[in-house]
């Protein structure tokens, strides 16, 4: 039979645990008492990643039960011994948070929901946390909802939360919550830790291994979207182009506003054609604020120009050119002129 650690004795030393499932054998990291200090959350730690482990070992040999009847009793065994460790493991999880202070269960927190310890928290990452501690939330609603946490609360542009990060953002959760985090610390943490039905299933983190980049890379451009949203220059340049400031801006103004920058009639009018077709996402034919940006941001990046050399001089030759159009006192001047009416 495995044995299980008595766990008076599981504040030192480190020994592998040996299990067998499906004809592998896993070593199992078990606290045993002797020499070896470890510090107090990667107790915890450890300990989470034998109940998970022992958790998984467990639902597999259940699987066996019906397929190997002649095995019944030796399969039984060995679900009752991985049941056994899985409760300790649980024990001592618990155990080990009423000594942990709270800088240490943020720390704990992060830890947990950090899987591929690099760090950071993904959306991926958060995502499936979010569901562990809520409940109530589908995969897909978890990742829209982790991806505005991260969009809100990173301010490196990484599209991903570092602990201080994390750490203002579960600040926050608290006070939504209307209590503190001291309060809320260990709720939180064994939710994420022992809450298997509500996480991603197998499925779940087989399509988010798979997400995982495109999604951080989706990230990153909302973020750098919302970003120059807030930006007055491009706010400055929308203006410039929605000439009866009916905070929209259609073909026309599209077509005219592109004309003023690059003096090319015909080549302004195809473009703003195109662009209606890629990023009139409402389909009413018009550009909203964000449509419009996503627009600008796309030209400028086919001018191969930066965000700051480009909208200097958009805005430059938008706001001349108005100054041009409205003195028309020869008849030259109104020979150069296009207006709306002409497109």
């Amino acid at each position: 039979m495995t044995s299980i650690p008595d766990p008076a004795n599981a504040s030192t030393d480190v020994v592998p645990v040996p299990v067998t499932v499906n004809g592998q054998r896993l070593s199992f990291l078990l606290l045993n008492g002797k020499k070896k200090k470890v510090g107090r959350k990667e107790k915890v730690v450890k300990q989470v990643a034998i109940h998970n482990a022992s958790m998984l070992a467990t639902a597999s040999k259940k699987a066996q039960l019906s397929q190997c009847p002649s095995s019944f009793a030796t399969i039984s065994k060995a679900i009752i011994e991985l049941e056994m460790m899985t409760l300790q493991a649980r024990l001592l999880v618990l155990e080990g948070l009423e000594i942990l202070n709270d800088e240490e269960k943020m720390e704990l927190l992060f830890l947990i929901l950090d899987k591929n310890r690099d760090g950071s928290l993904s959306v991926v990452e958060l995502a499936d946390g979010l569901r562990k501690i809520r409940g109530d939330v589908g995969f897909e609603e978890s990742i829209q909802l982790a991806m505005d946490r991260v969009a809100y609360f990173d301010t490196d542009g990484d599209a991903k939360l570092q602990f201080d990060e994390f750490k203002l953002y579960v600040t926050k959760l608290s006070e939504a919550f209307g209590t503190s985090f001291h309060e809320l610390a260990e709720m939180l943490i064994l939710s994420v830790t022992f809450n298997v039905e509500d996480g991603n299933n197998n499925d779940d983190n087989f399509i988010a291994a798979i997400a995982d980049e495109e999604i951080t890379l989706a990230l990153k451009e909302t973020e750098i979207l919302q970003k120059i949203m807030k930006d007055d220059r491009m706010k400055v340049l929308f203006h410039l182009f929605d000439l009866n400031n009916d905070g929209s801006v259609d073909y026309m103004e599209v077509a005219l506003g592109l004309h003023k920058i690059t003096h090319q009639l015909d080549e302004a009018a195809t473009t703003a054609f195109a662009a209606l077709l890629a990023f009139d996402k409402k389909g009413n034919t018009k550009f909203d604020y964000e449509e419009f940006t996503r627009f600008i941001l796309e030209l400028m990046s086919a001018m191969e120009q930066t965000f700051d050399e480009a909208i200097f001089q958009m805005t430059l030759k938008a706001s001349a050119a108005d100054d041009t159009d409205t003195d028309t006192d020869t008849d030259t001047d109104n020979e150069n002129v296009t207006t709306k009416e002409d497109l």
